[in-house]
């Protein structure tokens, strides 16, 4: 829908509440006269509509549309749509206004600080936002569920990990969110957050602790478990985090790129490399994954001879198509041809390379927006555990 239809449909709406609330259901008269100039407003608005002119239809609207106990609920929802128009300074005055309006019942002020406290957040006016949010939290209003889940919001966005797991506590208190299963996760993923922070502090010990509280939200958390795996590793257990690694794996292919290199590390501490050939074929048994593919060629190459490794690739990929693996057949080919012909395949490699470089191999299953890495939120859409691999038959 356009954006002229989507504020024709808002003024139909605007004109039809107003009139509602000045003549009630029974049909009898209206509470007070009709004043001709606000028709004549909506009717400047409605010109500025139809010469494509939305904001200054949206002013007329305002200055129009006088605050009384019957267009509260209008202004609301004109300064929630200002908002997710990226008008943010004037929804926050909408707001504001509102919120001054003396007798202002304790549901609509609720409400009205609720919307002003996103205004905020969208302006990146976040004490102000925790502010409102933390107000109604003390006042333990009934719209308290939805203040904590803007301040979630607000400590995610600062990194305040802490914060935001202790909010995501309050709020899983609620009988409504106890089986939220995106709720938990997201709390399981602060808790990551911080282990993360103390892995890099070399405080295992604390690490542990927060691994062990992620799984308290999200037993099934895939995070924590590649947290621990890689603790494990740290802590000198191979045998730990090759177990926890192939319970990944087999449960979550989805995941093999972020576990390889954890799991050819832990079989290189453990100086098995004939063991993690073995490992990686029979993963390959049961996923026909370009990236073990390409982990068990460079393993052939290592353990035998570069022949055995084109052997191998050349039989993947002639019932599947990926970019990364010609390019690794190509370079395992590169030192058998002569100058000349080395330097026209040099040339190809280089256009593959850029090629992969340029071409995303992530991408959110909520909003779209597309990664080349990994990531546990998704940039755009702020949404956790959203961002899957592009299949190499559909991108690379």
């Amino acid at each position: 829908m356009s954006n002229l239809d989507t504020y024709f449909l808002f003024l139909v709406a605007i004109i039809a509440g107003w009139l509602f609330g000045r003549v009630n259901l029974f049909g009898r008269k209206p509470k007070k006269t009709v004043n001709g100039n606000l028709f004549e407003d909506y009717f400047v608005g409605l010109n500025y509509l139809l010469n494509d002119e939305p904001d200054e239809a949206i002013d007329t609207f305002i200055n129009a549309l006088e605050i009384n106990s019957e267009t509260i609920e209008t202004h609301l929802a004109l300064g929630a749509l200002l908002r997710r128009r990226g008008k943010v300074d004037k929804a926050i005055n909408v707001h504001q206004a509102l919120l001054a309006r003396p007798g202002l019942s304790k549901e609509f002020s609720d409400s009205t600080r609720l919307q002003l406290s996103l205004n905020y957040i969208a302006a990146g006016l976040l004490d102000r936002a925790e502010r409102l949010s933390n107000e109604l939290l003390v006042e333990n209003s009934p719209a308290k569920w939805a203040a904590l889940e803007q301040l979630i919001t607000i400590y995610q966005t600062e990194k305040e990990w802490e914060k935001a797991i202790e909010a995501s506590e309050a709020l899983l208190r609620n009988p409504a969110n106890k089986k939220d299963d995106r709720k938990k996760g997201a709390a399981a993923h602060y808790c990551c957050e911080l282990a993360e922070q103390q892995l890099q502090a070399n405080q295992q010990n604390k690490a542990r602790e927060q691994i062990k509280r992620a799984f308290g939200f999200d037993r099934h958390s895939i995070r924590a478990a590649l947290l621990l795996a890689r603790l494990e590793q740290l802590s000198g257990n191979q045998k730990a985090a090759i177990k926890e690694l192939s319970k990944i794996i087999g449960s979550h292919p989805e995941f093999i790129p972020q576990t390889l290199p954890l799991l050819h590390g832990c079989y290189k501490e453990s100086k098995s490399s004939e063991d993690y050939e073995k490992k990686l074929e029979k993963i390959l048994g049961a996923c026909q994954d370009i990236t073990v593919a390409l982990a068990y060629a460079e393993q052939l190459k290592h353990n035998h001879n570069d022949d055995k490794a084109i052997q191998f690739l050349n039989s993947f990929l002639e019932s599947r198509s990926s970019i990364s693996g010609v390019l690794e057949l190509l370079q395992l080919y590169m030192p058998g041809f002569d100058d000349k012909v080395s330097q026209k395949f040099d040339s190809l490699k280089t256009q593959l390379e850029e090629l992969i470089l340029n071409t995303a191999a992530f991408r959110c299953n909520h909003c779209g927006y597309e990664l080349k890495t990994p990531h546990w939120m998704c940039p755009s859409c702020k949404n956790w555990d959203r961002v899957k691999p592009i299949t190499e038959g559909n991108g690379h």
